[in-house]
Parts: structure tokens; C-alpha cells; sequence
């Protein structure tokens, strides 16, 4: 059982929010827009896919980027595959990316070298994820350093 999601659609309301504050950030939108790549996040316990398209023109103005929640009708170049707890844990900056694949707490294939460019392109993402979840009224699922 996923220590801070209910289900996927509890997942899928907070990474909503989220994505679409980052993919419409005028300093972190632009960056991200030029990594010229379509990642898929496939995540487990809750089980559910994003599938973010940083390669085709957003569908979306103002955004830099289009995502996808569940099913997407875009083939990814790159794809990831963790708990959604890792996940969550990543976004408020916790989780080395590197020594989690090393570890075998993350699996990925296609083109990761593409998306290890993204890295310092998200570190300030690392603020907002808590920002975000704090707006929702999620206090409760913000991590802390211990």
C-alpha cells in the first residue's frame, strides 16, 4: 500500500496540478520544452502512467509541454518505471535518480541519457512539488528531511 496516495486518481489530482505548474513556468517551462523528448512515468502501487511530451507542439497555450494522465496516444522515446512513493519522494528532492537506477529501485529504457539532461532543468521543481501539495491541502503528505 502507497504510504501517500489513496488511489490513482488521488496521484493523478496532485501530479495534474503540478505538472501544469511547471510546464507553464517561464523560467522552467522553456528548458524543459527544448529537451526535444516524450518520457513516459510508469508508476506502481498505485498503478497509473504519465506520459509527458516535451517533442510535439503543447496542445495547451501557455504551456511549454503536453501531459498525459493514464493512456496517451503518443509512443515515448524514454520511459521510467518506479513506486509512485519514490516518486513522490524524488519531487521534494530526496531520492538520488542515479543510485536509485544503480539500486534497482527504478528501471528505465529508451533514451536516458535524454532525460538526465532534464536534471538540473527540475532541481527547482524540488520547491514547488511541496508548494503544490500544501495549495491541495495536503500538508500531511509533505516530506520533510528527517
Amino acid at each position: 500500500m502507497s504510504e501517500y496516495y489513496r488511489d490513482s486518481a488521488h496521484l493523478y489530482e496532485i501530479y495534474d496540478r503540478f505538472l501544469t505548474s511547471v510546464l507553464t513556468d517561464e523560467k522552467i517551462g522553456p528548458k524543459m520544452g527544448k529537451a526535444g523528448i516524450v518520457i513516459k512515468f510508469i508508476y506502481t502501487d498505485p498503478d497509473c502512467e504519465i506520459l509527458i511530451d516535451l517533442k510535439n507542439t503543447p496542445e495547451k497555450p501557455g504551456f511549454y509541454g503536453t501531459f498525459y494522465l493514464g493512456d496517451s496516444p503518443i509512443k515515448e522515446d524514454v520511459w521510467s518505471k518506479q513506486s509512485a512513493d519514490h516518486s513522490h519522494r524524488f519531487w521534494h528532492g530526496f531520492e538520488n535518480p542515479i543510485a536509485a537506477v544503480a539500486k534497482g529501485k527504478v528501471k528505465q529504457g529508451g533514451k536516458i541519457t535524454a532525460m538526465l539532461k532534464l536534471l538540473p532543468v527540475v532541481r527547482p521543481t524540488f520547491r514547488r512539488f511541496p508548494e503544490i501539495l500544501h495549495e491541495l491541502g495536503y500538508d500531511d503528505l509533505i516530506v520533510t528531511k528527517k
